[in-house]
């Protein structure tokens, strides 16, 4: 009875210092202007099951820390119900402990028991010897004290099998609980909060990579400015962050050599919200620098394995910089382009109308056409990159589909939105919607990723929805029946859009059209769906902060370093920052676009088609 006695009174000292830190943090969270939202039920499930059970993207990142992190995830929930009775037995409310199913239930947490020590010693090796950068500089002694408790549990519980009854049993039992008390108390304060907090952070990150929700302006919203704008999911983020670097060793502008480091966003939030901070400016929390060194490349979102959303926190700071009038310079002649030519370069439309009238493209009739082709800022006004327009055209020519294009076209706003301007990319958005909704318009294709992100979900925001598809996938759907014979095939690397490979999904379809057209493709070292930002997006195609490396000679090396003759690309502001960039080394590799690179086979080889695969 003794024993009953002190174990209540251990047991609900802890608890209530568990209880006291959690509840700090959870008024934070319940005080924050509330974003939780649970649309696309389907997909948040799915996402849950696949990251949070089965630990899909810990694994898929770092192969050896993924599976023992598996195993120490699987030891923990395999072991909740022993810890549950061995508490219930400890207070002395109920023993279920000497029951046969219990007695069964033991003996299979074994094989759990060693994964959790395997693992856990793993993962304590590599933060404590192998130490990558990612994990900071500074060993956390913290870590390693909780690994050592961990592994602790485990032992204690193959120890009762031997000893059970005895005193040696006895103090084996009040170590096993004690150090489960002590971690219950160390967790709040602790980046193992995430064991608590991340599924919840996983489920409500938003399924569409990027998703800034619009400000509504009759409510004066105006974005983040202070500790205490950031709304809900910023704070629980701010809580779960376990401090893995995931987000740091893919950012890059970190990679680069800049000041920005994903990482530290969500733990100067948390620091700034547990000290109490709430009027202090973001601007004083982050640096302003640093704000605008993110080029929106989602890399640190996508890499993130506990949910944690970091650009609308990043684009939130940047509206309220804005609001206020404290954009950087650099953004002011863009600004002044979009508001008074509604387009960021500041050209005047009749050099639009003298492109349209040389292409000889129709104005978008939906009795006629199939396809409205989104020009872009870049296909409109940018001379270089209407030659990859143009073989746009001339491939959905030669594949008999019809297309037109809108009288009159303005910016769809990408570059407002992601740099703080929302009432710039509202007035855009609002027009363009109008424009299109009047034309009667339900395909739209554009050879431009930024606009396919903000035509095919940005404008879902407003309540406008189409189908808006890259023209890397159209093509790809729409070539599949041509038969070609080639000899020597032509050695190309490509580069994946961002905003194309990362935001869409989209990027087995380039590759597929590629090889159908005589090329092998040798990979870059980052690639696919998790590509190297060529540093143009988040308005930095206008002025990419000088400090340490250029984005765009950092990733024009690496396609350099496959020995590919050719550099394909599938984005305009991909081209004007790549082809800078080898401009700048006189390196003899070829850069072509993908339409233009397509286009020339066809053309060249005049190939066939397969007649029972003719739609």
């Amino acid at each position: 009875m003794n024993d009953v006695w002190a174990f209540r009174i251990v047991f609900v000292a802890f608890v209530a210092g568990f209880l006291a830190q959690m509840s700090t943090r959870l008024k934070l969270i319940q005080a924050a202007p509330n974003n939780f939202t649970f649309d696309h039920l389907g997909a948040r499930l799915d996402r849950f099951v696949s990251e949070v059970i089965f630990q899909s993207k810990v694994i898929s990142a770092r192969k050896a820390a993924g599976i023992a992190h598996l195993a120490v995830f699987w030891g923990f929930v395999a072991f909740g119900g022993y810890t549950a009775a061995e508490m219930l037995r400890g207070l002395g409310l109920v023993d279920v402990t000497h029951t046969t199913p219990f007695l069964v239930y033991k003996w299979a947490l074994a094989p759990f028991a060693a994964g959790v020590l395997v693992g856990i010693s793993g993962l304590a090796i590599r933060r404590g010897i192998v130490r990558p950068a990612g994990l900071g500089a500074t060993v956390s002694k913290e870590s390693l004290l909780i690994a050592f408790f961990i592994a602790m549990l485990m032992v204690t519980y193959f120890v009762s099998f031997v000893y059970e009854t005895d005193t040696i049993g006895r103090v084996n039992w009040w170590v096993h609980m004690v150090i489960i008390l002590v971690f219950m108390v160390l967790v709040p304060n602790s980046k193992h909060l995430h064991l608590i907090l991340s599924p919840a952070t996983v489920f409500l990150k938003s399924p569409i990579l990027g998703t800034v929700p619009n400000l509504d302006f009759e409510k004066e919203q105006v974005g983040l400015e202070t500790v205490k704008d950031l709304p809900s999911k910023t704070v629980l983020d701010a809580f779960s962050c376990v401090e893995c670097g995931r987000c740091q060793d893919n950012c890059p502008a970190f990679g680069t050599g800049k000041r920005l480091n994903p990482k530290m966003i969500p733990l100067q939030n948390e620091a700034a919200l547990l000290a109490g901070e709430m009027d202090k400016r973001l601007l004083d929390v982050y640096d302003q620098d640093v704000l605008w060194q993110c080029t929106t490349c989602g890399a640190c979102e996508q890499a993130c394995p506990v949910g944690v959303e970091h650009l609308p926190n990043i684009i939130g700071a940047r509206r309220g910089l804005v609001s206020n009038g404290e954009a950087p310079e650099f953004l002011t002649p863009l600004f002044t382009n979009l508001e008074r030519r509604q387009n960021i370069w500041g050209l005047m439309y009749d050099q639009r109308a003298k492109f349209v009238q040389s292409a000889a493209l129709e104005t978008f009739d939906p009795t006629k056409h199939e396809y409205l082709v989104w020009l872009g800022c870049a296909g409109a006004f940018e001379a270089d990159y209407q030659k990859s327009m143009r073989s746009l055209f001339d491939l959905l020519r030669s594949r008999g589909k019809t297309f037109g294009v809108l009288s009159k076209e303005r910016c769809t706003g990408d570059v407002a939105k992601r740099t703080g301007n929302e009432y710039m990319y509202q007035e855009l958005a609002t027009q363009n919607i109008e424009d299109l909704k009047a034309a009667g318009v339900k395909k739209i294709v554009t050879s431009c990723p930024h606009c396919v992100k903000t035509i095919g979900h940005d404008y879902q925001l407003m309540g406008y929805e189409v189908e808006a598809v890259h023209s890397a996938s159209l093509i790809e759907e729409l070539t599949r029946d041509v038969l070609l014979e080639w000899g020597e095939k032509d050695n190309v690397t490509y580069h994946d859009p961002c905003y194309l490979g990362r935001y869409a999904g989209v990027h087995a379809e380039p590759r597929a059209l590629l090889e159908r057209f005589g090329a092998t493709v040798t990979e870059p070292a980052r690639h696919g769906d998790n590509p190297f930002c060529c540093g143009a997006g988040g308005g930095l195609l206008f002025e990419e902060h000088e400090s340490g490396k250029r984005i765009s000679q950092e990733r024009f090396e690496q396609l350099e370093a496959t020995k590919a003759g050719t550099v394909v690309m599938a984005c305009p502001f991909c081209s004007i920052m790549l082809k800078g960039a080898q401009a700048s080394t006189n390196a003899p590799v070829q850069m072509v676009d993908l339409m233009t690179y397509v286009d020339g086979k066809m053309k060249a080889l005049k190939p066939k088609c397969a007649p029972e695969d003719r739609t």
